[in-house]
């Protein structure tokens, strides 16, 4: 955590930008997890679970959390791309509660919904010769006026797998978009970066961090590791299974900062505005510990 100082200056549309040391990362969890890792058209049952505080927060505190529902449709290999969903389950108009979408609540912000019967089955009418490649789904409120989404407010998608080999990464956790990409990193020189990944079939596997080797295992489903972060940079996370036919990885890549000199905060200031006497200038302290840049736009009072 750090204090940032921002000196302001009477003068129109001053812009200050400053880059801020954090230290820590705060306690995540993921806004959609699911329930086997590599679910297939056969899966049953099938679980998926949401975490409201993450994303777009669009279900974060409501209530009643009984009237919470799912709106479901499939991506298939028939699909141009992440829209339009295919095969919605019972067409369902986006704001009416069906009974059969409600989402069961599992408390602080979190609701679970489960397919049984396995997806082929469920969805019902998925053409023969059509595969299905991603399950694509929202969780909202009955109306349709409470909608929980990714971050950048777009659509959730979980991918769908063959028996063929296969392996992600389910630490550090991965946003749910149509081309997963990694939650919001935040780290140091001198952190761990806890590293977690799965594969559906028993394999020998690999991870590396940076191009080092950093953890193997032979006749796995699972392997972690946490590396040390030494450098600043773009850092890379490679996951890799082989069963000795077909290898494959899963990577993640994420920035971390140079280190910044931090000043002590001058004598007499307090956190907030502190305005200098007879002066039209003035010092704000910002407390952000959570944030990697501050930008301050604005004019003092009585400027010109």
């Amino acid at each position: 955590m750090c204090i940032l100082h921002i000196k302001l200056i009477a003068m129109k549309r001053m812009l200050l930008a400053f880059g801020v040391l954090l230290l820590a990362l705060p306690s995540f969890s993921q806004l959609l997890s699911w329930t086997p890792n590599f679910p297939q058209e056969s899966t049953t049952p099938f679980t998926i679970t949401v975490d409201a505080t993450k994303g777009n927060q669009g279900l974060m505190g409501y209530t009643p959390t009984s009237d919470v529902y799912v709106h479901i449709g499939v991506i298939t290999n028939l699909s141009t791309g992440a829209t339009p969903w295919k095969y919605v389950k019972f067409n369902q108009n986006f704001n009416v509660a069906n009974p059969s979408l409600q989402a069961v609540s599992l408390g602080s912000n979190r609701w679970s919904f489960t397919i049984s019967g396995g997806l082929r089955t469920y969805f019902g009418i998925v053409n023969a010769g059509e595969t299905i490649q991603k399950i694509a789904i929202l969780f909202r409120n009955g109306a349709g006026t409470k909608v929980q989404r990714n971050e950048n407010s777009s659509d959730m998608y979980i991918p769908v797998y063959t028996t063929a080999l296969a392996t992600r990464f389910t630490l550090p956790f991965k946003q749910p978009t149509y081309l997963p990409i990694p939650e919001n990193i935040v780290k140091v020189i001198g952190n761990t970066i806890p590293m977690t990944a799965v594969a559906n079939n028993t394999s020998d596997m690999k991870l590396f961090f940076n191009g080092t080797q950093v953890q193997s295992v032979i006749d796995a489903t699972t392997v972690s590791a946490s590396p040390t972060i030494l450098t600043a940079g773009t850092q890379t996370l490679i996951a890799e299974a082989t069963d000795g036919i077909t290898t494959k990885r899963d990577t993640i890549e994420f920035f971390v900062p140079g280190a910044v000199n931090i000043a002590a905060l001058p004598a007499g200031l307090k956190p907030g505005i502190n305005y200098e006497a007879n002066t039209t200038a003035a010092t704000l302290v910002l407390y952000a510990p959570s944030k990697t840049r501050v930008s301050v736009i604005g004019d003092l009072p009585g400027s010109n």
